[in-house]
């Protein structure tokens, strides 16, 4: 399989993502496998392993707007997530850590959906959601576009969706001191 995320080294362990879902825990000086977990789609979004008092956590993303914990070191799934329903959802940043909450960027691939005819595009707006890091209940939510989208129409007469995009393709950059959240967003239509 094809790696689909950046790797994560802590200690003696590798942490990747996989194209086919797969999350594996590797041993870093042998390459042997130590854990692997099957997520409900590709993994994009890069692991982020979590040092706490009842183990080390690994969190991460899948192009489902799943977001999943994991025991970092048995690969047991301690909780999933769904970050976002709509259908072209995906996470592809890697999900961040502060104060026990867990920072998660959300995309879309709403643009491949687009091209088709029958698709009326467009419905997505990127987001961003902190998750409480013990059981990932959400604690809040804000879109990209505030306006939800409505019917519209192009100069040519066209009907249309929007507006749209905004998608949060990085990770989410934390700032504890000021208690604030930094993002970076692209894809609007």
């Amino acid at each position: 399989s094809a790696s689909g995320s950046q790797v994560t080294v802590v200690g003696s362990r590798v942490f990747v993502g996989t194209r086919n879902g797969m999350v594996y825990s590797l041993d870093a000086k042998t390459g042997c496998l130590v854990w692997a977990f099957e997520a409900s789609a590709a993994v994009r979004s890069t692991p982020l392993v979590v040092a706490q008092p009842a183990g080390d956590t690994v969190y991460f993303g899948d192009a489902h707007a799943q977001v999943y914990a994991v025991d970092a070191k048995s690969g047991a799934l301690k909780w999933k997530t769904k970050a976002e329903d709509h259908l072209d959802a995906i996470i592809t940043g890697g999900v961040s850590f502060a104060n026990g909450r867990v920072f998660v960027p959300v995309a879309s691939m709403e643009e491949s959906s687009g091209a088709l005819p029958t698709y009326q595009c467009c419905t997505f707006r990127g987001s961003v959601l902190a998750l409480d890091a013990a059981s990932g209940k959400q604690i809040w939510k804000t879109y990209t576009i505030d306006e939800t989208p409505t019917k519209r129409k192009s100069a040519a007469g066209k009907e249309f969706l929007g507006p749209a995009g905004g998608g949060v393709w990085g990770p989410v950059a934390i700032d504890p001191k000021r208690r604030a959240v930094y993002i970076s967003t692209g894809n609007a239509f």
